[in-house]
């Protein structure tokens, strides 16, 4: 099993890295396949709408860091996605 893990937090140590590498941790010693990419270290660009993937290609066109994170979600059994909420509020 191949599991891919996406860190959305700026703080790589912080709560969101801690739940996801504990789970990694024992995906691990139960036998997958990991790979963790901090999105915050990465350089890239959001979707340009030039439709390139949705005609000839089917992938990105962008020459970017994201080139390896999609291959490898693309290839993934498993997606962790570890984010942290920063701003919120209830609804009264």
């Amino acid at each position: 099993m191949k599991i891919v893990t996406l860190l959305g937090s700026p703080r790589t140590k912080g709560n969101s890295a801690a739940i996801a590498g504990r789970f990694i941790e024992t995906a691990e010693n139960l036998g997958a396949e990991t790979k963790t990419f901090a999105l915050n270290k990465l350089t890239f660009r959001g979707c340009q709408a030039c439709m390139a993937c949705k005609g000839k290609r089917d992938h990105c066109v962008l020459k970017d860091d994201l080139i390896e994170v999609l291959d490898e979600i693309s290839d993934a059994d498993v997606l962790v996605l570890a984010t942290p909420v920063y701003f919120g509020a209830t609804c009264h």
